[in-house]
């Protein structure tokens, strides 16, 4: 795992058009995002080729996954838990939040097993092709604040 820079924009900004074509942002609102003082962001590599990133943002005691993606061809190797873990680990003891689209079942397990409690909703926050979909917001308590849960089912938070 690499500490991503905004210099790495263009290998992130791949990684997310792969993953997410319809909604990808370019290099260039990547670069801005991983030069901003409250960020983590890492990218998983493999061997030479990277295969997935987390950026993250920390303020005001709380810290926001922006954004978590896995290249399609390496899905199911446990690339976003490894990205998840690293995240965790930079926490301090402050809750996390972030937004998963409501029918992305394969992400909201990933984030239960972590312990991720819905606490909100947005109403066709996310298009699509077919139109717009719901976006569930996810919290996970850490630290002192933590039920154990996702310690138990393979987080480290």
């Amino acid at each position: 795992m690499i500490i991503a820079a905004p210099s790495h924009a263009e290998i992130v900004a791949a990684i997310h058009r792969a993953a997410m074509p319809e909604t990808a942002w370019t290099a260039d609102i990547w670069r801005r995002l991983l030069a901003a003082p409250d960020a983590h962001a890492r990218i998983v590599m493999d061997e030479d080729t990277p295969v997935g990133f987390l950026h993250m943002r920390r303020a005001g005691g709380e810290a926001e996954v922006v954004m978590i993606a896995t290249h399609p061809l390496a899905q199911r190797r446990g690339i976003a838990t490894a990205l998840l873990n690293d995240a965790c680990a930079a926490l301090d003891g402050d809750p996390l939040f972030l937004e998963v689209a409501a029918d992305n079942h394969a992400a909201r397990a990933l984030y239960a097993g972590f312990g991720f409690e819905a606490v909100g909703h947005r109403h066709g926050y996310y298009r699509t092709p077919s139109g717009r979909q719901d976006a569930l917001i996810l919290r996970l308590a850490t630290g002192a604040s933590a039920t154990g849960r996702h310690e138990l089912l393979g987080g480290q938070c």
